[in-house]
C-alpha cells in the first residue's frame, strides 16, 4: 500500500539552484525579519542556523547579499537571492536543484542574536 498524502510536514525555507530562496511567514515572524533585512546561515559543519545578519535600520546604506523582501503585496512570506548561500545549502542537504527544509524553534546565542536551526538532513523536496 502507498500513503495518499505522503509527507505532511511543510518546509520553512526553500533554496533553489538559481540562487533564489523563500522564507515562510513562520520564520519571518520568529526572527523579526523586516523588508530589506539581510539573512545568513551560521554553520559549524554539522548544525546550520538561519539568522538576520543585517537589519535594514542599521547605519550602513546600500544593497547586501541575501536581502529579503515580501514575495507578494499581501503575503507575509519573503524571498531573497544569493547564489553562494543557495549553493552551500543545496550541498549541505545533498540536493541538486531544490532543497525544501524545515526549521526548528528559535534559540538565542551568546551575542543575543535570534537563531533558527535548519534541519538539512530532512529535504522535503526529495519526498515529493
Amino acid at each position: 500500500m502507498k500513503s495518499i498524502l505522503g509527507t505532511v510536514r511543510r518546509s520553512d525555507i526553500i533554496f533553489r539552484a538559481n540562487g533564489h530562496f523563500d522564507v515562510t511567514a513562520r520564520v519571518v515572524r520568529a526572527l523579526n525579519i523586516s523588508p530589506g533585512d539581510a539573512v545568513d546561515v551560521l554553520s559549524d559543519g554539522i548544525d546550520y542556523f538561519l539568522y538576520v545578519s543585517r537589519h535594514v535600520g542599521e547605519a550602513s546604506w546600500g544593497r547586501f547579499e541575501a536581502q529579503v523582501y515580501p514575495s507578494c503585496k499581501r503575503g507575509k512570506h519573503f524571498r531573497g537571492s544569493s547564489i553562494r548561500l543557495c549553493k552551500a545549502m543545496l550541498e549541505a542537504s545533498g540536493a541538486d536543484k531544490k532543497a525544501a527544509l524545515p526549521c526548528g524553534e528559535v534559540v538565542k546565542d551568546k551575542d543575543g542574536r535570534l537563531l533558527m536551526p535548519i534541519i538539512v538532513k530532512l529535504n522535503l523536496a526529495k519526498s515529493c
